[in-house]
């Protein structure tokens, strides 16, 4: 059978820039550039980064100017605007794209869509642009709507709206892919469709070398963290258990090293702390190597409950990949704390105390059996779950290929349905 050609709307396009530019390119690479038209609806700044393997990709840029609420100065008056917005600038905007996108749609003879929900303008479009072509749709969320419309600064009104619109485009999908077993059982709510976990897949290599030798390092050790920084009262907590002890944890200096855009930084000691700013993938997972543990925390403020609920960090796979047990410093309520209560990859410190985040500290590096265990089981859990191979199969279920090197992959992996 032909597998049709796939309109892939999305406000993100595959390339090299950013995490989600990344997994489409991946997507994309491995179906085939023959076999997808990207529309992309964009604000006038953006700047995508091509992969230079998906050269002769079909892209088309939509330019628009509502991507985030309009508001017009604070309190009653920028909701005022905001609404306003909402009647009459947002629909039209919606009527407009949906006009354009199915010409395109129409012109390439697109037998699906394939749309990320992963801006409120996709919430709308994505299920119009479905039913003017009359074909299947697909849907793939990675980061929960309501965590999305805050960012996006709507008011309680036009939240709730586009909240209906999100529900409605996951009601008239034929499939549905998310980040996390939490998004996978409370979306079920909202959809007959099956909905299945599709993450991010890396190469794993088969063994890193064990660079404990015996235990752990012979002077200091060396905390890494690549990404973007989510949970800066984690972050904080972070350092202010770490000043209280002078930067030293279990009888060594602790240096952190940090691969990241932007972050905040304060401290009352003599920290120890190598800002690297971006890096390419590459030199992020070399340096990374280098380090002994790698940290990962969530969010604890109660505004950004439903981000740790549901989201699920990409940065998760390349540590695992790396071989070295991960500190998790996250809520026990999130949908991270939960995958690692089922997979010991490193330890946890699930509050923002001092004491209990040096006794994680100290647990993991005090304890050569578990420093050992957990090298070994972050690669395992990164097989299982995290493999090019996993996400590969995991792409053509999604997407209904017919897969070419089918792999077991997990249960949580699988679509299940709703009812």
């Amino acid at each position: 059978m032909r597998f049709p050609k796939t309109l892939l709307l999305s406000r993100t396009l595959p390339g090299t820039g950013h995490v989600g530019e990344i997994i489409l390119a991946d997507v994309v690479r491995h179906v085939g550039i023959d076999r997808f038209h990207c529309v992309a609806p964009v604000a006038s700044n953006y700047v995508n980064q091509p992969d230079p393997e998906l050269v002769g990709l079909s892209v088309r840029t939509l330019m628009t100017d509502q991507l985030e609420a309009k508001r017009w100065g604070r309190g009653k008056l920028g909701a005022a605007g905001s609404l306003i917005n909402g009647y009459t600038g947002f629909r039209s905007e919606v009527a407009r794209c949906t006009r354009e996108i199915v010409d395109e749609g129409r012109k390439v003879g697109a037998g699906q869509v394939f749309a990320v929900l992963e801006n409120p303008l996709t919430f709308a479009l994505a299920h119009r642009v479905s039913a003017r072509l009359q074909v299947p749709m697909r849907i793939l969320v990675w980061d929960p709507p309501e965590y999305l419309l805050r960012n996006h600064r709507y008011d309680r009104w036009s939240c709730n709206t586009l909240l209906r619109e999100f529900r409605h485009s996951l009601a008239a999908s034929e499939r549905v892919a998310v980040v996390s077993e939490t998004m996978q059982r409370d979306y079920a709510a909202f959809t007959k469709a099956p909905i299945q976990i599709l993450r991010h897949g890396l190469p794993v290599p088969e063994s890193t070398g064990s660079k404990s030798d015996s235990g752990l390092p012979k002077e200091e050790w060396l905390i890494g963290f690549a990404g973007s920084m989510y949970a800066n009262d984690a972050w904080n907590a972070l350092l202010n258990a770490l000043d209280q002890v002078e930067w030293k944890v279990a009888g060594r200096p602790v240096r952190i090293r940090l691969l990241t855009g932007k972050i905040t930084m304060q401290g009352r000691h003599g920290a120890c702390i190598d800002y690297l700013g971006f890096r390419p993938p590459e030199q992020v997972q070399e340096i990374l190597a280098g380090c002994h543990l790698t940290y990962l925390p969530q969010p604890f403020s109660a505004n950004l409950r439903d981000l740790r609920r549901y989201a699920f960090p990409t940065k998760l796979a390349n540590y695992l990949v790396l071989g070295r047990p991960v500190f998790v410093h996250a809520p026990e309520d999130g949908a991270l704390s939960k995958f690692v209560e089922n997979n010991p990859i490193g330890v946890q410190a699930n509050s923002l105390e001092s004491e209990r985040i040096l006794s994680a500290l100290e647990r993991i590096f005090l304890e050569p059996s578990l420093y050992e265990s957990a090298s070994t089981d972050a690669l395992k859990v990164a097989s299982l779950h995290f493999s090019r191979s996993v996400f590969n199969s995991s792409v053509d279920a999604f997407l209904g290929i017919q897969s070419r090197n089918p792999v077991n992959i997990p249960k949580s992996c699988v679509a299940s349905p709703a009812f």
